[in-house]
């Protein structure tokens, strides 16, 4: 193993990214899954790529384009969602078209940057670079930090809404934020797999996670180790195969939950023939 970065030492930063945005992945994916707002989270992401564009356009950092995009998103989703439950599906198509038109047009009227759009959409965690490691570490750390401060109020919020209301928690406050985060994690997880593929990193591994575990927080942590191992299995596969990381990782992850649910329907029947 250390031979085969020796070799290949730029692979260092792609090995690290990847396990970077597997805990992002896990956290973030945990929240979208057990929020049951994996839809909302592609609108999210595919808005985003029109921040993208604008910033190729502009001439600014990617990142940052993305992230302000998705963070807007974000909080319109929040807000339709308290205000406009009944038709926030349809908000969030109409954005989710917006924003990868917006982009798509900014990315055609940007020379140089055309052939490189598959970069933006699959990802391309081989050109992660230093600082990029930079920025996912510290989104990490701010994000566990808030989880770890605000777990009871979170876990309330997504499963019992009376006891918010007995202990006046606000929770549009909180979902707000929740949303903010989810939006900001999906632009740290661009790096493997892009936007389009983005929305399977984050839920996949948590909605295994999901089947075999009875807690917000070990599925957390389920989901985190799970988002490891698709993502280097991936890694290793694409780079072997010469191929996407992006679609290796994807590919690995719908394989794996197959297997989960099979071994799910198995262990049920074991139980019941018990009974």
């Amino acid at each position: 193993m250390l031979d085969f970065f020796a070799t290949y030492p730029f692979l260092w930063n792609a090995f690290v990214a990847s396990f970077l945005v597997s805990i992002c992945a896990g956290i973030i994916g945990t929240i979208v899954v057990s929020s049951k707002s994996v839809f909302l989270t592609g609108g999210v992401a595919h808005g985003a790529f029109g921040g993208v564009g604008l910033a190729l356009f502009f001439g600014i950092n990617t990142t940052i384009g993305a992230s302000v995009a998705a963070v807007l998103m974000a909080l319109f989703v929040a807000f339709a969602s308290l205000r406009y439950k009944n038709f926030l599906d349809s908000y969030v198509a109409a954005l989710w078209s917006l924003g990868m038109a917006i982009g798509i047009l900014c990315i055609d009227v940007s020379q140089g940057y055309g052939r490189d759009i598959s970069s933006y959409l699959f990802g391309s965690i081989l050109a992660v670079s230093t600082q990029d490691l930079y920025q996912i570490a510290i989104f990490n750390f701010v994000l566990i930090l808030f989880i770890v401060v605000f777990y009871n109020e979170i876990l309330s919020v997504f499963y019992d809404s009376e006891f918010c209301k007995l202990k006046e928690i606000n929770t549009g406050f909180f979902q707000i934020i929740v949303f903010v985060f989810i939006a900001l994690g999906i632009v740290m997880s661009m790096s493997v797999a892009g936007l389009i593929l983005v929305v399977s990193i984050l839920s996949i591994p948590a909605y295994i996670a999901n089947l075999f575990t009875s807690s917000l927080k070990q599925q957390m942590f389920l989901s985190w180790f799970l988002s490891l191992i698709f993502m280097w299995s991936g890694f290793f596969m694409a780079f072997s195969m010469d191929l996407s990381v992006g679609a290796c990782v994807v590919v690995v992850s719908v394989l794996c939950m197959i297997l989960a649910l099979c071994f799910k329907v198995f262990l049920r029947r074991m139980i019941w023939k018990k009974d």
